[in-house]
């Protein structure tokens, strides 16, 4: 009985906590990646025109970076970082946090022209715990490496 566990149960164990490790990394990564378009869209969205007969919809950094916090359920802000790119404007936030008080107007000026890109970048940093679990590793310890995902588009109006 002690060695068909130690053939199967062992293997087994690792298996499922590699699934489990794998499935949380791709759910951060789906939901950064979801993070950076809705934000792309978000910012798209209130371009030069949108500020016109009488409405005014500009928007700031702050605006911008409290959005990314509300859509990114599971992601920890201190570890997001971001950057926001028009033609002539960029905006870096590493953090994510850092820039929720941050009340430059973005796009501003020629960036949020009609037919302008605006790009939105972030990385965030994982750890990877197979090197730990893996058998025969003694004294690894867990691999960095960085998720990334970006969202370029178009001012439509």
């Amino acid at each position: 009985m002690l060695l068909e566990f130690v053939l199967t149960g062992i293997p087994a164990l690792f298996i499922t906590i590699s699934v489990f490790e794998v499935s949380m990394t791709m759910w951060q990564y789906h939901t950064m990646a979801e993070t950076v378009q809705v934000a792309g869209r978000y910012i798209v969205t209130h371009g030069e025109s949108c500020s016109q007969n009488g409405n005014t919809c500009s928007i700031t950094v702050a605006n911008i970076a409290t959005s990314m916090e509300a859509t990114g359920v599971g992601l920890d802000p201190s570890k997001l970082n971001v950057s926001l790119v028009g033609a002539n404007n960029t905006v870096t936030c590493h953090p994510l946090n850092t820039c929720t008080s941050n009340s430059t107007v973005f796009p501003e000026g020629t960036d949020g022209a009609v037919g302008s890109n605006i790009t939105v970048t972030a990385s965030y940093p994982m750890k990877n715990p197979f090197s730990m679990y893996w058998p025969g590793a003694a004294n690894v310890a867990a691999s960095d490496f960085t998720l990334a995902a970006n969202s370029i588009q178009r001012i439509m109006f």
